[in-house]
């Protein structure tokens, strides 16, 4: 097969920060449950082991999971205020 030349066409260009923060705006709650876990879990081990380098790691996925779990109650919040509020048997 022969390649279509980009005509006119600019590669897309990489945004770490803008995807970073898309990801996060459209996390869903089973990836925060996971975060959860995956943070007690950590937590429970660095405070067993004492060493530097878990509780590190406990603090970054820590700071994640507080972040995401805000991100996802102001998403429901404003989700719920746009739509009217009540829930589907608000109409009935």
């Amino acid at each position: 097969m022969a390649e279509e030349p980009m005509a006119g066409r600019e590669p897309a260009k990489i945004h770490p920060f803008r995807d970073i923060l898309d990801r996060l705006y459209h996390v869903t709650p089973g990836a925060v449950v996971v975060l959860v876990m995956i943070s007690m879990g950590l937590g429970l081990v660095g405070a067993q082991v004492e060493t530097l380098w878990v509780l590190v790691v406990f603090a970054v996925f820590w700071g994640i999971t507080v972040a995401a779990m805000l991100v996802l109650a102001a998403r429901m919040v404003t989700e719920h205020q746009a739509t009217g509020g009540g829930g589907r048997h608000r109409a009935a």
